[in-house]
C-alpha cells in the first residue's frame, strides 16, 4: 500500500533558473520560537500527525520533528510509521542531525555533523560528507526553494529538487480560509506541493502517492 515515494514524502524536493520566487514576504527562516502542528490524511482519511517545534537562540535554530502515523485496513494496522529528528542549524545551514525512524518495521539511525566548508552524514553502514550549506527538506523554512540539493533526514541521503511556482489559491487554516502561494517541489521519485501564506508561513502539503491517493498535510 505505501511504497517508496509516500515514505519520502512523509518526512521530506530548487534549480529554477530565471523562476522570479516571491519568497521574502514568506519569513525565509523562523526568527522566533513556533511551532508547525498537523494533522496528516491519506486522501479524506486521518492517519496521524506531524510537528515541528523550532527554538530560536541568536543565529541557531534548533528543531524537533515528530510524525506518527497508522493506516488500518480490515479492522488492521496494514502501515505504521514513526519519526523523529533533531536538527541544529546556524545561519540557516545544517550544524547537527541526529534521527530515529520505524518505517513498518524498517529502522533507520541517522547522524551528523558540520565539517569544514561541508556536512557529514553517518548512516551506519556508511559515511558520506556534502560540500557547502546543506538543508534538510524543512519545509517550514520557504529557504529551502533556492536550494539545488536537500538532505532527507530519514535516509541521509542528499537529493536533487526542482520547483515551479503555480500561483496562489485558498487554503483552509484552523477553520478559516488564507491565500497561499503554492510551489510543487520535484525531485527523482515523487511531487510535493507546497502552500505558504505571508504571515503564517508554511500551511499544507499534498503529495501523492503514486499508488491513486494523496498524502494531506493540513495545518492545525
Amino acid at each position: 500500500m505505501f511504497n517508496q515515494r509516500i515514505r519520502s514524502a512523509l518526512v521530506g524536493g530548487l534549480i529554477a533558473l530565471g523562476l522570479p520566487l516571491t519568497l521574502t514576504s514568506f519569513s525565509a527562516r523562523a526568527a522566533v520560537d513556533q511551532t508547525f502542528h498537523f494533522e496528516v490524511l491519506l486522501d479524506d482519511k486521518p492517519i496521524g500527525e506531524h510537528r515541528f517545534d523550532i527554538d530560536v537562540s541568536g543565529d541557531q535554530q534548533r528543531v524537533t520533528s515528530q510524525a506518527e502515523f497508522e493506516v488500518d485496513f480490515l479492522f488492521i494496522t496494514a502501515y505504521r510509521y514513526r519519526h523523529q529528528s533533531h536538527e541544529l542549524f546556524r545561519n540557516g545551514c545544517l550544524e547537527r542531525l541526529s534521527s530515529t525512524t520505524n518505517d513498518n518495521g524498517t529502522r533507520y539511525k541517522i547522524g551528523g555533523s558540520a565539517v569544514n566548508n561541508g556536512f557529514r552524514v553517518d548512516r551506519g553502514k556508511d559515511v558520506e560528507q556534502f560540500d557547502g550549506c546543506v538543508k534538510t527538506f524543512a519545509y517550514w523554512d520557504s529557504t529551502i526553494l533556492k536550494q539545488p540539493k536537500l538532505l532527507n533526514p530519514q535516509t541521509g541521503e542528499l537529493e536533487a529538487v526542482s520547483v515551479q511556482q503555480r500561483g496562489t489559491e485558498q487554503v483552509a487554516v484552523n477553520g478559516s480560509e488564507v491565500e497561499a502561494t503554492r510551489f510543487q517541489l520535484i525531485t527523482d521519485e515523487l511531487t510535493i506541493d507546497l502552500w505558504y501564506n505571508d504571515e503564517l508561513g508554511w500551511v499544507r502539503l499534498a503529495s501523492d502517492t503514486g499508488k491513486g491517493a494523496t498524502l494531506i498535510y493540513r495545518r492545525l
